[in-house]
């Protein structure tokens, strides 16, 4: 079995107006597609971030003959970054599983569960210019309207966990909107939730906030503030669990958190670990740890959803349920064939089809490539200017910017 072909297509899909810590999100976002195919027939696909199509074509002369099975010599031969390696390990690991009959979960050691449960990844937001999206297409902008999104995300997929993506806002609000979510959706009801305001918080406002809504009964607290030491401080003050995918996200950080136990919950993540094989990689390690194991999404499109589903589901060690930005994409802006991947329940079953499950449709594709050539248009900036018309744009983008009658950087 050997790779004959390789194929990589950057493209681009409509995105709602998100607001995190930094600003709000382009009116579309970037992914690179890596499809292989082999000499006995067998194709395979993987996803990653935008902007990696050049890492995969400068290994394109030892992809081209390698057998997509000998992963470990892979993964050593790679040059380039673990997100970009993530795409093509994605598509080998399909085509092999492809080749053996299984399911991916299953090719790697075998499942730990049928069914993946998700959490809800909720923000506060502008109104999407043309509704394209396939939910919460208006504005959420405070913390009522907040709550009532959380509203549609819950009656439409299922979820029983909840994450708040704050600061944004004043620290205020994302305490109030916690506090309005946790009334709406209690905890004797089996409802979880989360906030993660981006590392933007100080280790003072941190506890701050910790204090205000520890009776709330938090999941856990993600990346309040932007280091490790900063969190093992933070627990000094608070028994609500601490959770990264910022300040532990790579193997290099394992040894400093175990030093100084600053985050008690991993938010594992194939693309920034480097595979879907390191993230079971990062469940050995908090196994042995004693850490919590949790998921982090970005941006992904049908086939990051579905490796996602494949690594959650072979993971015994997963313990939370993961992030999925997923509900974000379009109804009809995905890229592979039969539609999008649906969730019941809050829960995604794991296809019995061999590899994935995931097919790409190639007309869908090259029109998200096409996209990609025409260029987002700047149409955010207003938006933007409707809240603060001082507000400036970091680095001339307008996705990043400070509000100086507004926000800070940092709280």
């Amino acid at each position: 079995m050997k790779i004959s072909k390789l194929i990589v297509t950057p493209v681009a899909t409509h995105d709602q107006p998100l607001l995190n810590s930094t600003g709000v999100h382009e009116s579309y976002r970037e992914r690179t597609i890596v499809q292989i195919e082999t000499s006995d027939g067998y194709s395979g696909v993987g996803e990653t971030h935008g902007g990696k199509a050049s890492e995969a074509e400068a290994n394109r002369d030892w992809i081209i003959g390698h057998d997509p099975r000998q992963m470990t010599q892979a993964r050593l031969m790679w040059k380039g970054t673990p997100q970009g390696w993530s795409a093509v390990e994605t598509a080998m690991l399909d085509a092999a599983a492809k080749e053996a009959g299984m399911p991916v979960c299953d090719y790697i050691g075998g499942r730990a569960r049928d069914r993946v449960e998700w959490a809800a990844y909720l923000f506060y937001k502008f109104a999407d210019e043309n509704g394209q999206g396939e939910i919460a297409n208006g504005a959420a902008l405070d913390p009522e309207s907040f709550v009532k999104q959380a509203e549609e995300f819950v009656e439409r997929y299922g979820f029983k966990a909840l994450k708040i993506k704050g600061g944004f806002f004043e620290p205020d609000v994302d305490i109030e909107t916690f506090r309005l979510l946790r009334k709406r959706f209690p905890k004797q009801d089996g409802y979880e939730i989360r906030i993660d305001p981006n590392a933007v918080w100080t280790i003072e406002t941190s506890i701050r906030v910790a204090k205000a809504i520890e009776e709330y009964e938090p999941q856990y607290l993600e990346d309040p503030t932007d280091s490790i030491a900063d969190h093992a401080e933070l627990k000094k003050h608070t028994d609500i669990p601490t959770a990264s995918n910022m300040c532990v996200s790579a193997f290099s950080h394992v040894k400093p958190n175990a030093q100084l136990e600053g985050i008690d919950v991993i938010l594992g993540d194939h693309h920034h670990w480097g595979g879907i094989l390191a993230y079971k990689e990062t469940g050995v390690l908090c196994r042995v740890l004693g850490w919590g194991l949790s998921g982090h999404s970005n941006n992904s499109l049908g086939v990051s959803q579905a490796a996602m589903l494949h690594a959650c589901a072979a993971t015994p060690e997963l313990a939370y349920q993961p992030d999925t930005h997923y509900p974000w994409t379009d109804t009809d802006g995905d890229i592979i064939k039969g539609g999008k991947l649906q969730f019941t329940d809050g829960y995604m079953e794991v296809p019995d089809k061999p590899g994935l499950g995931v097919e790409i449709d190639e007309d869908l594709l090259a029109e998200r490539h096409e996209a990609l050539k025409r260029g987002a248009p700047s149409n955010r900036k207003e938006m933007i200017l409707d809240i603060d018309p001082s507000a400036v744009p970091r680095d001339g983008s307008w996705t990043g910017y400070n509000f100086p009658n507004y926000a800070k950087p940092r709280w």
